[in-house]
């Protein structure tokens, strides 16, 4: 019983191996990640019984920042540095030509309609999450001179556009998957942060 309300209390979850990708490790198995790429990994870490991390590069003890560490290496057990370090783009999304008129298509008509009235809800200075698909699109309809602080639930605050072809980063995509691009003042943060921002009431869409 919380505030008056009765939940269910579930027991964490806990596996017995966790697979994980980072960006960059010490021989200690302290762990740095790159922009979105962090979202569940640091979780994930955290609970396996054995936890087995690929990464890009590993460096010797001393050469990561205490400050920069995302997670510590008392929770790594096994580190690779893979011959073959793959980063795959499942949905390159890239920022379009502006379209002049209005559309004519049924379709189009009924999905601009929908687009521009999910941005009818935006007040100026407020923390917006929306979502993936259609109401992503609303981020184009955010009125001159409003500021609209995007977030994506896989740990962006900040969002920006879809980028140009050489802007493409497979460390920066948003909750849809999507290649996205951040805005000057953004930050990244693990998923369980952003839940904490949804669910602790300070993202008011």
């Amino acid at each position: 019983m919380f505030h008056g309300r009765e939940y269910i209390m579930e027991e964490a979850i806990t596996g017995d191996f966790s697979i994980v990708k980072a960006y960059k490790a010490d021989k200690l198995g302290n762990l740095i990640f790159r922009k979105s790429a962090r979202n569940f990994n640091p979780a994930v870490c955290k609970a396996g019984k054995i936890n087995i991390v690929e990464v890009e590069e590993i460096v010797e003890v001393g050469q990561l920042d205490p400050e920069c560490i995302h997670v510590p290496g008392i929770y790594v057990h096994r580190l690779i540095k893979g011959a073959k370090y793959e980063k795959r783009i499942e949905k390159i999304t890239l920022k379009k030509q502006a379209k002049t008129g209005l559309p004519t298509d049924l379709d189009e008509i009924t999905r601009e309609r929908i687009i521009r009235r999910a941005a009818k809800e935006f007040r100026d200075g407020m923390y917006a999450n929306l979502g993936i698909g259609i109401p992503m699109l609303a981020s184009n309809y955010i009125p001159d001179g409003m500021k609209v602080h995007l977030q994506s639930e896989n740990g962006i605050l900040g969002l920006g556009s879809y980028p140009e072809k050489d802007q493409v980063d497979p460390d920066l995509i948003n909750a849809g998957k999507q290649t996205v691009t951040v805005v000057p003042g953004a930050s990244y943060f693990s998923s369980d942060d952003s839940f904490a921002m949804i669910r602790g009431g300070h993202i008011q869409v």
